[in-house]
C-alpha cells in the first residue's frame, strides 16, 4: 500500500475590544432497508437514524429538514437545527442515508453520550486501533484516542472529542466504509491504499453553495457549543459574512494564510471599511478541514480560538469559507456592534 500523509490543522486567531479591556482571543424508531433482522439489530441508531435509510423514512422520524445542505463530498446534508439541544446532520446519497452526524443530548452508543470522557468510552468502545481497515484498498493510520475512529458491523464511527474541556466526547460522526473512505485524508488521518475512491468533480457554482452550507453548519456549531457553556447566543451577520468570504477569498487568491492581509489589512481595518462599527472584535482563520464540523472541533481545541468562540463580549458572527481547487479556507468574524 502506499502512504499519504495529511498536514496538520492550521488556525490563526485574533481579538480586539475597544471598547472595554483586550481579550484573548426528535424521537421514533423505524427499520431501515436490511439483509436480516441480525443486520438492522447491529446498526447504530442515533435519533433514530441509521445508514442504509432512505430519505422517506428518515423524513417519517425527523420530519422535513429546515435546510438540505450541498456539500463537497458527495451528499446532501438534511439539517435538522430547531432545538440546538438536539442537532443532527444526515448525509443522504442516492436516496441512502450515507453518513451522520450529531452532538445531540440524546446521543447514546454503546452507553457513550456527549460529554462522556475518553476513560468511559475506551472502557466501552476499547482502545483506538492505531491502524485501522476501512475497505479493502485503504486504511487510517494514526488513529488515537483524541480523535477516534471505530469500524465496527460495516460502519465506522468517529467520535469528536473536546481535548480543553476536559477530554470529552462533543459529537458523532457514522459513515459507511466507503464513504469515510472519501473524506479520511480532510479528516486529517493520514491514509495507506492501494486505489484512491473517485472524488466528486464540482462546479465553481457548486462548490460556491457547498461553501455557503458549511458556513451556516459552522455557525449551528459554534451556537450549541455557547448555549452549553451558559452564554447568549450569536446572530448571523451578512454583512460581517461578506468581509469573512472576502479574506478567505484573499487568501486563496494571493496564497498566504494570515489575519494581515497585504491588500486589505488587518481584520479590523476590513470591518471598518465595510462600515461595521464595533466595540469588540474578533477572527479566526483555518485551512484545510474537511468541513464545519471539523474546523469548528479544531477550533475549540485551540485555547486562543476558543476563546473567540466562547468569548461572552461578542453578538454577531459572519463565516466566510473559499476553495482553492479542493481545499477550503474559513474565516469567521466576530463583532459586538
Amino acid at each position: 500500500m502506499r502512504k499519504l500523509r495529511t498536514s496538520s490543522i492550521l488556525a490563526v486567531s485574533l481579538s480586539i475590544a475597544l471598547f472595554g479591556p483586550l481579550l484573548p482571543v426528535h424521537a421514533v424508531t423505524a427499520t431501515p432497508v436490511a439483509t436480516s433482522q441480525a443486520a438492522v439489530a447491529s446498526m447504530m441508531s442515533v435519533y433514530g437514524i441509521q445508514l442504509g435509510m432512505s430519505s422517506a423514512q428518515v423524513a417519517k422520524i425527523l420530519g422535513n429538514p429546515v435546510r438540505k445542505d450541498p456539500s463537497t463530498t458527495g451528499v446532501e446534508w438534511w439539517i435538522y437545527n430547531k432545538d440546538l439541544r438536539h442537532y443532527i446532520q444526515v448525509g443522504m446519497q442516492k436516496d441512502k442515508v450515507v453518513t451522520l452526524f450529531s452532538n445531540g443530548l440524546q446521543v447514546n452508543l454503546k452507553g457513550i453520550g456527549i460529554g462522556a470522557g475518553t476513560d468511559a468510552l475506551q472502557k466501552a468502545w476499547g482502545a483506538p486501533k492505531s491502524s485501522l481497515d476501512i475497505t479493502p484498498t485503504l486504511k487510517i493510520t494514526n488513529n488515537t484516542i483524541s480523535h477516534p475512529s471505530y469500524a465496527q458491523n460495516n460502519q465506522i464511527v468517529t467520535f469528536s472529542i473536546d481535548q480543553l474541556g476536559g477530554n470529552k466526547v462533543a459529537g458523532v460522526r457514522i459513515s459507511t466504509p466507503e464513504h469515510f473512505s472519501t473524506i479520511a485524508m480532510e479528516l486529517m488521518y493520514p491514509i495507506a491504499y492501494k486505489a484512491l475512491p473517485a472524488q466528486p468533480v464540482l462546479t465553481d457554482e457548486q462548490r460556491k453553495q457547498a461553501a455557503h452550507a458549511v458556513e451556516k453548519e459552522n455557525f449551528d456549531l459554534l451556537n450549541i457549543a455557547r448555549s452549553r457553556a451558559n452564554l447568549p447566543l450569536l446572530t448571523w451577520d451578512e454583512s460581517v459574512a461578506a468581509v469573512a468570504r472576502a479574506h478567505s477569498l484573499d487568501m486563496v487568491q494571493n496564497n498566504y494564510f494570515n489575519h494581515v492581509s497585504p491588500k486589505t489589512g488587518s481584520p479590523f481595518d476590513r470591518l471598518k471599511r465595510a462600515g461595521i462599527s464595533f466595540g469588540y472584535a474578533g477572527e479566526n482563520i483555518a485551512y484545510g478541514q474537511l468541513d464545519g464540523i471539523e474546523v469548528h472541533m479544531g477550533w475549540m481545541n485551540s485555547a486562543g480560538h476558543r476563546q473567540n468562540l466562547l468569548n461572552p463580549h461578542f453578538k454577531q458572527l459572519g463565516v466566510g469559507v473559499s476553495y482553492k481547487g479542493t481545499q477550503p479556507f474559513y474565516t469567521q468574524n466576530f463583532v459586538s456592534r
